[in-house]
C-alpha cells in the first residue's frame, strides 16, 4: 500500500510540473503569434477545431452534420480543423457535413515551431469570422493556440475540464460565449449531442455512436485485403493497444483469455494494435495462442471494417472500444476508471451491447465516493493488471447470450 500511495503521489507531482510547463509554452507561443498579420475576418466564414485522438472524434463526428442543418450555421462555409489521425475516417463517411478541411499532424505540431507556425500562418490567412471549440477537455497549446491563430470576431467553447484549475482560467478567458450543461458526468456522447444543441439548435437524432459502415463497405465482399484475410462471424478482434501502460492489459491476461474464449466458443482471434508496444504484445501473445495478429498491418479504415464483420470485440479502454460501438458490434472493454463516466460507462450512458471490467480497487473506490472523478493520477498499472481473464469472459458470454436472444426473438 505504501507503494501504491508513493506512485501516486509521483505521478500527481509529475502531473503539476507538467502543468507549469505548459503555461510556459502558451506563453512563449503565444507571443510568437504576435508576428503573424493583422487579421481580417471573412463574414460567414465558419472554423470548428477538433484536434483529439480518434476515439473523441468518433463521439463526436455524428453531431457534425447538425452545423450545415442549423438555421445559425447553415449559411457558412464551414471548415474542420482535425486531427490527422483520423482522416482516413473523416474521408469515408463523413467529408460532406462540412465545406472545407484543414489537417493538423498532432506530433509534428507540438515538436516543431516551423510546422506550429505553417498552422498558425493558415488560419490567420484564412480569414475566419466565427471559431468553435466543441471539445470539453481543451489542450491550450493545440485548440486554444489555433484559435488565438485564427483571430475570429467570435469564438464559442465548453467551459474547459482539465485537471489544473489555472489552465483552465486561462484556456476559457480566450473565449467570447460558453455552452454550459447541467450535469457534468454525462458520457462523452451525450455531451457531444448537448453541446451541438446549445450552439446549434438541434443535435442528432440517434441514442449512440453509429458508424454507416454498410453503404461505405457496401460491394467490398467483407474483403480486408492481403494482411488481414478474410474474417468470418466467428472471429473476434482483441485490440491489445492503448497509450499509456496503466491502460493496457498485460500480455498473460490476454493469453489467458484466448485460451479461454476458444474453450468456449472456438472460432479465430484477431490481434489488432498499432504501435510499436502493441507489436511487441503481440509477439508474446501469438507465440502461446497462434492468433492471428494484424497489428500495424491495417489501416483505420481496414480496422473498422474488420470489427464490422466479426462476432464481437474485446479492448483496452482506446479508441477500438468505441470504434467497435460505433459498428453495433457486442463489445467488452478492459478499463482502469480513468475518466470513467466520459468514455467507458456505456451501460449507464442507456447505450446497450457494451460491457466494461473495472479493477477492484478502482470498483471499492467508486462504490465509496460515487461522485469523485477518477482522472489519470489515481490508476497504477497493477491495478488493470489485476483483472482475471475469468472476469472479462463472462462479461462477453452475457453480451453474446443477449445478442442471441434479440435475434432468436
Amino acid at each position: 500500500m505504501r507503494i501504491r500511495y508513493l506512485s501516486l503521489w509521483l505521478r500527481r507531482r509529475h502531473s503539476r510540473a507538467e502543468c507549469e510547463r505548459t503555461l510556459r509554452d502558451f506563453a512563449d507561443w503565444r507571443e510568437v503569434q504576435r508576428y503573424l498579420h493583422t487579421p481580417e475576418p471573412r463574414r460567414n466564414t465558419l472554423l470548428v477545431i477538433r484536434l483529439d485522438d480518434i476515439g473523441d472524434y468518433l463521439l463526436f463526428r455524428n453531431q457534425l452534420p447538425a452545423y450545415k442543418a442549423s438555421g445559425r450555421w447553415g449559411s457558412h462555409s464551414i471548415t474542420l480543423l482535425g486531427n490527422a489521425s483520423w482522416r482516413e475516417l473523416f474521408t469515408a463517411f463523413d467529408h460532406a457535413a462540412v465545406d472545407d478541411t484543414i489537417w493538423v499532424n498532432k506530433g509534428e505540431y507540438l515538436k516543431s515551431a516551423a510546422y506550429r507556425s505553417r498552422v498558425w500562418a493558415q488560419l490567420r490567412e484564412r480569414g475566419f469570422e466565427t471559431v468553435i471549440a466543441p471539445s470539453r477537455t481543451r489542450p491550450l497549446l493545440l485548440d486554444d493556440l489555433c484559435r488565438l491563430a485564427a483571430a475570429p470576431t467570435l469564438s464559442i467553447a465548453a467551459v474547459n475540464t482539465y485537471v489544473h484549475p489555472r489552465w483552465n482560467q486561462v484556456s476559457d478567458g480566450l473565449y467570447d460565449e460558453f455552452i454550459r450543461l447541467a450535469d457534468p458526468r454525462l458520457h462523452e456522447f451525450h455531451f457531444n449531442g448537448q453541446f451541438a444543441r446549445g450552439v446549434c439548435g438541434t443535435e442528432c437524432a440517434g441514442v449512440r455512436p453509429v458508424l454507416d459502415v454498410q453503404t461505405v463497405f457496401a460491394g467490398t465482399g467483407g474483403a480486408t485485403g492481403d494482411a488481414t484475410g478474410d474474417p468470418t462471424s466467428a472471429d473476434i478482434v482483441c485490440f491489445i493497444g492503448a497509450n499509456t501502460r496503466s491502460r493496457r492489459w498485460p500480455a498473460t491476461r490476454w493469453i489467458d483469455f484466448i485460451r479461454l474464449y476458444r474453450r468456449r466458443h472456438g472460432g479465430n482471434v484477431i490481434l489488432a494494435g498499432s504501435g510499436s508496444a502493441e507489436q511487441t504484445l503481440a509477439y508474446r501473445i501469438q507465440a502461446q495462442t497462434n492468433a492471428r495478429s494484424v497489428v500495424g498491418k491495417v489501416s483505420l479504415l481496414e480496422l473498422t471494417r474488420l470489427m464490422m464483420l466479426s462476432r464481437a470485440v474485446v479492448s483496452n479502454d482506446t479508441m477500438a472500444a468505441h470504434l467497435a460501438v460505433s459498428c453495433n458490434r457486442p463489445t467488452v472493454i478492459v478499463a482502469n476508471g480513468v475518466n470513467y463516466e466520459r468514455f467507458t460507462d456505456y451501460d449507464r450512458a442507456g447505450i446497450s451491447g457494451v460491457t466494461t471490467v473495472y479493477p477492484d480497487v478502482f470498483t471499492r473506490r467508486r462504490e465509496r465516493h460515487p461522485l469523485l472523478a477518477y482522472r489519470y493520477t489515481d490508476a497504477l498499472t497493477a491495478d488493470i493488471a489485476s483483472i482475471r481473464a475469468e472476469r472479462v469472459m463472462a462479461g462477453l458470454d452475457d453480451l453474446l447470450r443477449t445478442q442471441s436472444a434479440v435475434q432468436t426473438a
